[in-house]
């Protein structure tokens, strides 16, 4: 029990700090075919989970019954998820795409109210909605004199990303207690990767590829640490702690991203964007903090 105590906040710090540091790899990687790349990252992560039970000597393939929440993950989170994802950041920095994905609780608290009966919308959730809506305009400067259409195109990719991740989130939580978070993720990555490796033949050209150190360095990353690994610690964290506290992970990754984002691509905010990303992580954290402190203070 006490091993499990500790186990918990560890790999949840773990976590973020492997998670803050995928937006950097993956502006590496992009390059100018962002599905073919996110195809290459998942079968790589993919095929790793699958050798990996092997080892462990147990199933590969989920049971048929869970059918419905691979078929989330696999299309909802790597495919529209990370895909769009990639296809924003050949045009948005990492540090603010990290910024966009601290939306994510807001997002996965809306599917939580329909579908979990212990976590519906309360007035946190309202000030964390409206204070995300606010913050993300900064982060647009439609007006200012720093807009670029392509970016907000890019943003705007990003969001619905980020929209399409929360809903199999929330089912894995709903549904997902009793699956191996190794094989679940091995056969929704494949999955994705299939279906991201599709489009990247219909709408990119294989010429365009960079199979240079630099972004194979980066992708191998995102594969391993970012995928294979981060996403099994993620779903196994999200069956012991509450899912719209697994999602604020997002509001911290931003803090270790955007000094990757600095420190290695010259990635700087601007003033509006810096306001933004204020309001954001400050209506997104601030709920879940009085909330704790509430109880806290109830149980001594």
């Amino acid at each position: 029990m006490k091993k499990a105590s500790y186990l918990i906040p560890t790999l949840y710090v773990a976590l973020i700090f492997i998670w803050g540091s995928t937006w950097m790899a993956i502006k590496v990687s992009v390059g100018d075919t962002p599905f073919l790349m996110a195809a290459l990252r998942f079968f790589m992560a993919g095929f790793l989970l699958i050798l990996f039970q092997k080892l462990r000597k147990k199933k590969i393939l989920p049971r048929w019954e869970d059918r419905r929440i691979i078929f989330a993950l696999g299309v909802g989170n790597f495919f529209f998820g990370y895909g769009l994802t990639y296809w924003g950041m050949q045009f948005v920095n990492s540090n603010i795409t990290s910024i966009l994905w601290t939306t994510l609780p807001v997002m996965i608290a809306i599917f939580a109210h329909r579908m979990l009966a212990s976590e519906k919308i309360n007035a946190g959730s309202v000030f964390s909605l409206v204070g995300a809506i606010i913050g993300t305009m900064f982060i647009f400067n439609l007006q200012g004199a720093t807009f670029d259409p392509q970016a907000a195109i890019g943003m705007l990719f990003i969001l619905v990303s980020i929209l399409a991740a929360a809903y199999p989130n929330v089912l894995y939580k709903r549904e997902g207690e009793h699956l191996d978070p190794v094989a679940a993720n091995a056969s929704a990555m494949l999955l994705g990767a299939t279906l991201l490796l599709c489009t990247g033949l219909i709408f990119e050209s294989w010429h365009q590829l960079e199979f240079n150190f630099l972004t194979m360095g980066a992708t191998t990353f995102l594969a391993v640490f970012g995928s294979a690994i981060g996403f099994t610690m993620y779903f196994w964290l999200v069956n012991r702690v509450t899912i719209v506290k697994m999602s604020y992970t997002t509001f911290l990754v931003p803090i270790v991203a955007s000094f990757w984002g600095w420190v290695l691509l010259g990635e700087e905010l601007s003033g509006s964007a810096l306001i933004g990303a204020v309001i954001i992580i400050f209506s997104v954290s601030l709920p879940e903090i009085l909330r704790l402190t509430y109880f806290k203070s109830n149980a001594d």
